[in-house]
């Protein structure tokens, strides 16, 4: 029977297909005939396979992957505290540290669109740093959220050599934007963090440790 990729979790070793019976079948790595063609299990590529009851249900045995070529694309948007993302390959990566926030959905809308201006399409290692603020006689907490902005592509199936080397020299372009406009936007996130620590008198909380204010302050300036 033929069917198509569905989904496949490359870090489970698992996956969907879809027969043309309209049917959905359990796929693992083990059922492949050539593990090699592991790196081409993407949705909606073209297999074919031995369709087999098993007590857990519906499940693909036997599976051969046809010659295929690829294009690559940039994902949907998202954001993950893990270091990888669950699909697709992080080809570029750049951390960045924003400025503080009193309010910290602000400060999550702000790492976002700092994201969309630099031209990412993920952030992963997401991350939150509590600082105590004294101004005025008054306590309050301050947040900045940091990440890995990332690029994060995908491979799809693609009969048009031409558009399959065309999608490459495409993220190659973008790549290079996206470091380009990376450095802008950090250099910027520093100085406003700089001047936020400088004004104020914060204690940085980690590991139930109060740090002095002013010896944090100095050493974000010394760094920066």
């Amino acid at each position: 029977m033929k069917g198509k990729i569905i989904s496949y979790i490359s870090a489970k070793k698992f996956g969907f297909i879809c027969g043309d019976d309209g049917e959905s079948y359990f796929l693992h790595v083990s059922s492949l005939l050539d593990k090699a063609n592991e790196s081409k299990l993407v949705k909606d590529v073209v297999v074919e396979f031995e369709p087999t009851e098993t007590p857990k249900g519906l499940a693909a045995k036997q599976v051969h992957v046809p010659d295929v070529n690829f294009k690559k694309q940039l994902v949907a948007f998202f954001t993950a505290k893990s270091n990888q993302p669950r699909y697709g390959y992080v080809v570029a990566r750049h951390t960045l540290s924003t400025r503080f926030f009193k309010d910290q959905n602000e400060g999550r809308s702000h790492i976002k669109q700092l994201a969309a201006d630099i031209g990412c399409n993920a952030i992963l290692n997401t991350n939150v740093e509590k600082v105590t603020f004294s101004e005025g006689g008054e306590d309050f907490t301050m947040h900045s959220f940091s990440g890995d902005f990332a690029l994060v592509t995908e491979d799809v199936p693609c009969n048009i050599d031409t558009e399959c080397a065309e999608s490459v020299e495409i993220i190659e372009a973008k790549v290079t934007a996206v470091a380009g406009q990376f450095q802008r936007v950090n250099n910027t996130e520093i100085k406003a963090k700089a001047k936020q620590l400088r004004k104020s008198n914060p204690r940085l909380i980690a590991a139930g440790v109060v740090i002095v204010g002013a010896l944090f302050a100095l050493s974000t300036l010394s760094m920066s």
